[in-house]
């Protein structure tokens, strides 16, 4: 994987969110739909990012079709689409 620095916000989000479904999946848990335990803000101090950016991020990705962000719920609904930002 590319390391934050040389990786753009969405990639950053995406990374992100591909990763805890990673993790996810190897405790017996679903990996398409979770509730994130973190705030926005949270992710984008993990990140590296704004609250703003992240928002506008999940935002983006939800209109691609690739995952659907509602508050904390988040399903990701094309899991190749995802990888490929």
């Amino acid at each position: 994987m590319m390391l934050l620095g040389t990786m753009t916000a969405e990639q950053r989000v995406a990374a992100f969110l591909l990763n805890l479904s990673t993790r996810l999946k190897a405790r017996g848990y679903s990996s398409a739909e979770f509730v994130l335990r973190m705030t926005r803000e949270e992710i984008g101090s993990y990140l590296g990012l704004k609250l703003e950016t992240v928002s506008r991020m999940f935002s983006k990705l939800q209109k691609a079709g690739v995952v659907d962000a509602r508050s904390k719920d988040i399903r990701i609904l094309d899991q190749a689409g995802l990888e490929r930002v």
